[in-house]
């Protein structure tokens, strides 16, 4: 990684592995001897605990915590039988960020004299990051009275590696899960077990419908699309939009004047954007496909717009985005408008794999500008504007449109990859203008 003049290598990795902790998700519970006197070293293990999972306590959660400890334990030296401190953690609910717990005392049929545990850790699936989770499970381990000797250490490295590896190739976006958990007594020792955990964007989308039916309607339009749309003719004219959750600029198209065609990754959201455009009678039709997929074909020659958003960013590296442009190029009439947007780096910013790969994991492929150069000197189309996204809703966006969600205003800011307040990327628009003539469709009979 080479050095922007205000940004250095540093302090780049302390915000990715801050946005890595950010994006962690963990679960389980702890079981403590019921002993009175006990709050001050079982805080400090909790603490220890915690912060092993991503997710340190404040210092204000810190004094909570003791609290806690010390009213349960007076419980627990009230009681006329063996007592455990029952701890158990859980994602802190949408919104908040961190972990949410709470302490019980539990009546057990003997003393117990040893720290009990389960859990599960959800990590960003990121290969180059395989020595910094090795390294935050042993402490995780430790913590829990469990240090891990050099064997099993090797053991779970060569563990990580491969999920990590598998994961990353199956999807960026896949997640590792680290279940872990100490055996009953009078079993001991630690048992561990790391796998792939994936969910499709259909299985998400399925899930989004089903507890927000109406989610599609409420998807707030980008402002630049709008724009861009205001300055086309919609008569005879047919545009492509390509995203997940393609109702967001289908249906303003569509309702402009618009024949819209949709290519809709996840199925759930195709179908109900099929229902909403035959419910408003609006001209659009709706593929449940991947654009992005060599096999997904484009009518040449064909569309007076095309509007592809949050697509580059699931892209693997910077020939899948010149062979992206080039299908959108031929798509595309003479002097069609390419409306597309991506993560480009500042100004003579390269990175290294570890930066590249955590990037793909939150969904924000990087491309830097002299890969975007380059890679437009080999196709039909000439840049004719370039805004970051966020900086265009700031200036343009209508007063009374709808905000956008935090979440995007994080992502399409860098901070899913870099936890900082400048991070060196940032989602930008880019219009492009078909230049040329239109390639000559070819006659000759075709073998098959």
């Amino acid at each position: 990684m080479t050095n922007s003049a205000a940004t250095n290598s540093a302090t780049l990795q302390r915000a990715i592995a801050n946005a890595i902790s950010f994006n962690m998700s963990a679960r389980g519970r702890v079981a403590l001897p019921g002993v009175q006197g006990a709050v001050e070293p079982y805080a400090k293990r909790l603490e220890r605990l915690f912060a092993g999972l991503g997710k340190p306590f404040s210092a204000k959660e810190l004094v909570t915590l003791c609290e806690n400890l010390a009213k349960s334990l007076e419980r627990a030296a009230q009681q006329d039988s063996p007592t455990q401190l029952l701890v158990s953690y859980e994602p802190a609910s949408f919104p908040r960020q961190g972990l949410v717990y709470g302490v019980q005392v539990v009546k057990t049929e003997a003393p117990i004299n040893a720290l009990l545990a389960q859990g599960q850790l959800i990590l960003p699936c990121v290969p180059a990051l395989c020595d910094a989770y090795l390294k935050q499970l042993t402490s995780l381990f430790a913590g829990l009275t469990y240090p891990l000797n050099e064997e099993q250490i090797d053991r779970l490295r060569q563990m990580l590696q491969r999920e990590l590896d598998k994961g990353f190739l199956l999807s960026p976006q896949s997640r590792i899960r680290v279940v872990y958990g100490t055996g009953t007594p009078p079993q001991t020792g630690l048992n561990c077990k790391v796998s792939v955990a994936t969910r499709s964007l259909s299985e998400q989308a399925r899930d989004i419908l089903a507890k927000t039916p109406d989610y599609l309607a409420k998807l707030p339009s980008l402002t630049k699309v709008s724009d861009v749309g205001e300055s086309i003719d919609p008569s005879d004219s047919t545009a492509l939009v390509a995203t997940v959750g393609t109702a967001q600029h289908a249906l303003p198209l569509a309702r402009r004047g618009f024949t819209v065609e949709a290519f809709e990754l996840a199925t759930p959201f195709a179908q109900k954007l099929r229902d909403m455009a035959e419910s408003d009678n609006l001209a659009i039709s709706v593929a449940a496909e991947d654009i992005l997929d060599p096999l997904v074909s484009l009518k040449p020659n064909y569309y007076r717009l095309a509007v592809v958003s949050e697509v580059a960013s699931r892209l693997r590296d910077s020939d899948a985005l010149k062979a992206l442009l080039s299908k959108l190029a031929n798509a595309l009439v003479p002097g069609g408008t390419l409306l597309l947007n991506l993560f480009l780096a500042d100004e003579g910013m390269e990175f290294d794999r570890g930066v590249l790969e955590a990037a793909r994991a939150a969904n924000s492929t990087i491309v830097t500008r002299s890969q975007l150069e380059e890679i437009l000197t080999d196709i039909p189309l000439t840049p004719t504007d370039e805004t970051p996204v966020l900086e265009y809703e700031r200036q343009h966006r209508p007063e009374d449109a709808p905000k956008l969600d935090s979440w995007y205003l994080r992502w399409a800011a860098g901070q899913q990859v870099f936890a900082m307040s400048n991070p060196p990327i940032s989602l930008h628009w880019l219009t492009l203008e078909r230049v040329g003539e239109a390639e000559a469709e070819s006659s000759e009979p075709v073998q098959l």
